[in-house]
């Protein structure tokens, strides 16, 4: 075998050792900010303690629509996207104010609202356009003699 490359075991020992040496020096580094900090509060007892930050939650979205008006304009737009396509899917989805746009996304189940953007709302909103558009043709193909 040629040996320029290393086995995989051999590689993969080499990246356990480095890892675990990493995970040393992180825990060390960690003990000794821990002591410094100790002796920064013992010295100067005034100092202010750390405060954690905490994280940005981001917000549900501000919509003030019924699931009903939201199912509504989602029909809408899978309505647009039959009769124009994807320029009618956009077309459709820039009317809509963003607040909106990411209710009837949460509303359809394309995402949630702690992690859910606009572009996911997006992308999301044109999956279920696209489910909705292949089942409506699969119940009209079913129900025809």
């Amino acid at each position: 075998m040629n040996s320029e490359f290393p086995e995989p075991s051999e590689e993969l020992k080499r990246v356990a050792e480095e890892i675990s040496s990493l995970r040393r020096d992180l825990q060390a580094t960690s003990a000794s900010l821990g002591r410094i900090e100790k002796r920064l509060k013992a010295a100067f007892p005034n100092y202010p303690t750390k405060k954690k930050t905490p994280k940005r939650e981001k917000l549900a979205p501000a919509s003030d629509k019924t699931p009903e008006e939201l199912n509504r304009i989602f029909d809408s737009i899978v309505t647009a996207t039959q009769e124009g396509g994807d320029s009618g899917f956009e077309r459709s989805v820039t009317e809509i104010d963003e607040a909106i746009l990411l209710a009837v996304a949460i509303e359809v189940g394309a995402g949630s609202a702690s992690s859910l953007t606009i572009p996911k709302a997006k992308k999301g909103i044109r999956k279920r356009v696209q489910e909705s558009m292949q089942l409506r043709f699969q119940n009209k193909k079913s129900t025809e003699p």
